[in-house]
């Protein structure tokens, strides 16, 4: 079964929103005059949480984004509640939000950002520790000048010259860094597909709270919709479980793979693993940042089942998950 487009594979309807309006909107235009100034700004925690801050002043609130409004004075489902609900989607690809900050281009079914250096820095730790693992002569000499060597994209490429200058076999030092920076790369780029995930989390508590809502609402007990939800939170951990597996998979292939000479079988395996993790990335992010601009209190039903029928069908999507 191959995937759909995504672009027009059953279109993510954001709760409260219009028919003849688009969602998100190309900037975080806050209509609070004190959210639109521009010494307030909102960050991510080491944790995950969103921080509220003042630049100009000692205050940085932590929030938890699903009680946010609450704190902030901010009415459920208003412009400013959905923006504010978008803030942990976003600092997935910024580091800072302010008010007319532009929106991140994957929010807005746009292209996904390209590795990270820090990402290539992470996959070059892993494949020394790889190479001091399996190394001889050649690796144990290349492992000296890797240590003395800058970290980089051409670190490989500088450690091998290193190595021969000083008196290493040239053939076989130059294929086993050609090997390492080709590992080093793939893993690298596995590793942006993974940051690169949505907020499953978040999702997944808000099918929690809307569900056990629906449930225990007399007047809905057992109707269709809240049996659907019931279902859909029993497993909306597909994605998470999926993306979390697929990197530890490639982590675990990467430490024990020991021919660095004939890196040809790994890498198409971390290829495969980055691709899944994209497809996964561009079905979901979307979707993810609806889920987390419902209020489980006061969402209309109409947007309710759209986004439930929605999620449903992303999980039938087999090869995603396969």
């Amino acid at each position: 079964m191959a995937l759909p487009d995504p672009a027009t594979f059953d279109p993510i309807v954001f709760p409260g929103i219009g028919a003849d309006e688009s969602w998100p909107p190309p900037a975080f235009t806050f209509q609070a005059s004190w959210l639109a100034d521009a010494a307030i700004g909102f960050e991510r925690g080491a944790g995950g949480e969103i921080i509220f801050v003042q630049r100009f002043g000692s205050l940085r609130l932590l929030l938890d984004i699903d009680t946010a409004h609450t704190a902030l004075d901010i009415a459920p489902r208003s412009r400013d509640f959905l923006l504010l609900r978008l803030m942990p989607s976003a600092l997935r690809f910024t580091h800072r939000i302010t008010h007319a900050d532009p929106m991140p281009p994957p929010l807005l079914g746009g292209p996904m950002v390209p590795a990270a250096e820090h990402h290539l820095y992470a996959a070059s730790s892993r494949v020394i520790g790889t190479l001091e693992r399996a190394a001889g002569e050649a690796g144990n000499a290349l492992v000296r000048a890797l240590r003395l060597t800058p970290p980089g994209a051409d670190m490989f490429e500088r450690a091998a010259a290193r190595c021969i200058a000083e008196g290493a076999a040239f053939d076989q030092v130059a294929r086993l860094a050609r090997g390492l920076q080709r590992l080093a790369t793939a893993h690298a780029e596995l590793l942006a597909a993974h940051a690169l995930q949505p907020d499953y989390a978040a999702m997944e508590r808000m099918v929690t709270n809307t569900a056990r809502e629906q449930t225990r609402s007399g007047r809905w007990t057992g109707d269709l919709l809240a049996h659907a939800l019931q279902q859909l939170d029993a497993i909306i951990t597909r994605p998470r479980i999926t993306a979390e597996t697929l990197l530890a998979e490639a982590v675990a292939e990467m430490e024990r793979h020991s021919n660095l000479l004939a890196p040809e079988p790994v890498l198409q395996r971390q290829a495969a693993r980055r691709d899944q993790l994209m497809e996964l990335a561009v079905f979901w992010q979307r979707c993810c940042a609806a889920w987390a601009s419902v209020h489980a209190e006061t969402v209309d039903r109409r947007d309710l089942d759209a986004l439930a029928r929605n999620a449903l069908r992303r999980l039938q999507l087999q090869p995603l998950y396969g």
